[in-house]
């Protein structure tokens, strides 16, 4: 059965599954990217030995957030560790940027599965009251519905819910490590 059979035959649904778990992968290809970016990024950072090097890095979130910390005009070093602060924060929600959506979708996926499920029990019953239990295909076609808005919503879930935790446990290492470089930078500048 491919993805158009089951884009015509079923329910809104499994319509509303697949659109979810498209954005899931178009989520997931920019993430992956980002990471491609950041480790080329975090080599160049390997080789800067303090900030006044910045020059040698690509552009990018890492170069922005270091020339911004290097550019703070710090009269003391609270205000410096509380900008750093921020900027690490900063960093660490443009690390975790379409994160948070996909685990959205892995929540809400098995939910709308669920009211599948629901609708398609509806429709069988709705058949066994206009037949009088005397054609089974009507209850084949509702239990069928039953199973393929179940199984969706759990394909999509588990797909997404594996996606989510990859990543947040990539960003999470990513800004650690990175918050690691940055504060031996600035002590050794």
């Amino acid at each position: 059965m491919s993805i158009l059979e089951i884009w015509t035959e079923h329910d809104w649904v499994v319509k509303t599954l697949i659109i979810a778990f498209s954005i899931v992968i178009l989520m997931s290809l920019e993430k992956v990217y980002h990471y491609i970016l950041y480790y080329k990024h975090n080599k160049q950072l390997d080789e800067l030995t303090s900030l006044n090097e910045l020059e040698n890095l690509d552009d990018g979130m890492v170069k922005k957030t270091l020339q911004d910390i290097k550019d703070y005009p710090h009269d003391s070093s609270s205000f410096l560790n509380s900008y750093i602060g921020v900027k690490l924060d900063l960093y660490e929600q443009y690390m975790m940027k379409y994160v948070s959506i996909i685990g959205v979708i892995a929540v809400l996926s098995p939910m709308l599965g669920l009211i599948g499920t629901f609708i398609g029990v509806w429709h069988v019953f709705e058949g066994v009251a206009d037949i009088s239990l005397s054609d089974p295909s009507i209850i084949a076609g509702g239990i069928k519905e039953v199973i393929v808005d179940t199984m969706s919503g759990l394909i999509v879930a588990v797909g997404s819910m594996i996606l989510y935790k990859t990543f947040e446990y990539i960003s999470m290492k990513n800004v650690s490590k990175f918050e690691e470089k940055l504060y031996k930078l600035v002590k050794d500048a």
